[in-house]
């Protein structure tokens, strides 16, 4: 991709930018959406030309999302999860999501974490399982078929 990509954290200024693009994606409702995106400094996006192209953010299940449908491989609360993940339609297939998921795994590494967590819906499962996911189990949460992945960083 010869456009100069810029990678940073999410700031109040772009949160707007964010929200539409999540929204495009239909990852979740803007109620839901809004109310994540309010965390900044858990979250980064991608930028080209000065428009929000991609946004990653990432958690810990202290709500237990995936608990019940985990059961006993729910990883606790301490765990760190991908949240919100989406790029620009225009500009999938360009590297951009490798570039925050990259980050993002800079970001927890940087923190001594030893593992990240994705609850995958079955049309990305084969991207995590191509940048080093595993599947742990498959589950179910509000009707939709999940798999529980992991990636242990070395």
């Amino acid at each position: 991709m010869n456009q100069d990509i810029q990678i940073a954290s999410l700031t109040k200024d772009r949160l707007g930018e964010a929200i539409s693009l999540v929204l495009r994606a239909k990852l979740d409702t803007r109620e839901e959406i809004e109310y994540h995106l309010h965390h900044l400094d858990e979250h980064r996006i991608a930028v080209i030309n000065g428009d929000v192209v991609g946004v990653i953010g990432w958690y810990q299940d202290n709500v237990h999302y995936a608990d019940t449908a985990m059961g006993s491989k729910f990883p606790g609360e301490k765990a760190y999860w991908v949240g919100f993940f989406a790029v620009d339609e225009t500009y999938r297939n360009k590297g951009i999501g490798s570039l925050l998921l990259q980050e993002l795994e800079n970001v927890l590494k940087n923190k001594n974490i030893k593992d990240l967590w994705v609850s995958s819906v079955p049309e990305t499962r084969t991207y995590y399982e191509q940048h080093g996911f595993r599947l742990v189990i498959k589950g179910v949460i509000g009707g939709n078929q999940k798999f529980f992945m992991v990636k242990e960083f070395v």
